[in-house]
């Protein structure tokens, strides 16, 4: 195995591992996908059209609705209308938003226990070196896409 190689391997196991302490160690109030749709509707004041949503997601129409229609009948979301052929628009509830706060404190913290034993310094160096190993990767290809939200929140609670 190649230096390189084994380099992605161990930042693979560790993007691995971070995703799944943020897992555990998050809410537990909803199921498949739906914690994503409440995450990007806190994100963008609390709603989007179903256009917006399939960007944001990047889940196909399919998919979206049927999210969607789950989140509707927990009560997390309610949806509209909208004045564009072929879209409707999406609002969380109070319910829901409570949870989407709930969890970007949640992802806030397991954050900050992650990072507690890194200086400004190497947190600042570890961001450079990830986001030119982003540029690399989109200069030979990839496109980015992904089938859940992994954005980090840019929301009021986890600032």
């Amino acid at each position: 195995m190649s230096k390189e190689t084994k380099t992605l391997a161990q930042l693979k196991k560790a993007g691995k591992l971070v995703n799944r302490t943020f897992h555990k160690n998050g809410p537990k109030s909803y199921k498949r996908g739906q914690g994503a749709l409440l995450k990007v509707l806190h994100m963008n004041e609390g709603s989007m059209t179903s256009r917006e949503l399939v960007d944001a997601l990047s889940f196909d129409r399919a998919e979206l609705k049927a999210v969607v229609k789950k989140a509707v009948r927990n009560g997390y979301v309610t949806m509209a209308d909208s004045d564009q052929p072929r879209t409707y628009e999406v609002s969380l509830t109070e319910l829901g938003d409570q949870i989407a706060e709930k969890r970007c404190a949640a992802h806030s913290e397991v954050a900050e226990k992650l990072l507690a034993d890194f200086s400004d310094e190497e947190i600042e160096q570890l961001n450079a070196l990830t986001e030119k190993l982003i540029l690399a990767a989109k200069a030979q290809g990839a496109h980015g896409k992904r089938r859940s939200v992994k954005a980090a929140c840019k929301c009021k609670c986890c600032d």
